[in-house]
Parts: structure tokens; C-alpha cells; sequence
């Protein structure tokens, strides 16, 4: 797990075990600017987009490798 701000844009690489879930929050103005592998991560595999709180999109992960980005 890392993570790092440059210039207004948060990175983080997580990975969720086999076998099981997550809940993530990441940091960003809105859902539509978080972005995994370089696509919006709304519509990606194995991730599902539950809501905003706090400045921060909540999304369930399944088990996997995962590069976010969004801008905060």
C-alpha cells in the first residue's frame, strides 16, 4: 500500500487480499474524477461506487490490485 499528493492530484496503489472485500474512501471533489488504471473506476471491474461522504468517493472493492487517482 502507497499512497502520495502531487499538485493537487492523490495516488494510491492498494491491494485487497483473495478471498475478500474492501471499503475505500478516497479523497475527491466527486466520483466522476476518481480513476483506476486510468479509467473512471465507477465503471471498472470489481469496484462499486456506494456514495460521496465528506469529500471523499466510498467505493467496495473485491480482491485485486488497484491504482487510483483523483483530484482533490
Amino acid at each position: 500500500i502507497s499512497w502520495k499528493i502531487e499538485n493537487g492530484i492523490f495516488s494510491w496503489s492498494i491491494e485487497v487480499p483473495s478471498g475478500s472485500t474492501a471499503t475505500v474512501h478516497v479523497p475527491a471533489k466527486d466520483a466522476a474524477s476518481v480513476l483506476e488504471g486510468g479509467k473512471p473506476a465507477a465503471g471498472s471491474s470489481g469496484i462499486e461506487f456506494l456514495r460521496m461522504e465528506d469529500e471523499r468517493a466510498v467505493f467496495k472493492l473485491v480482491s485485486g490490485k488497484y491504482q487510483f487517482r483523483s483530484t482533490i
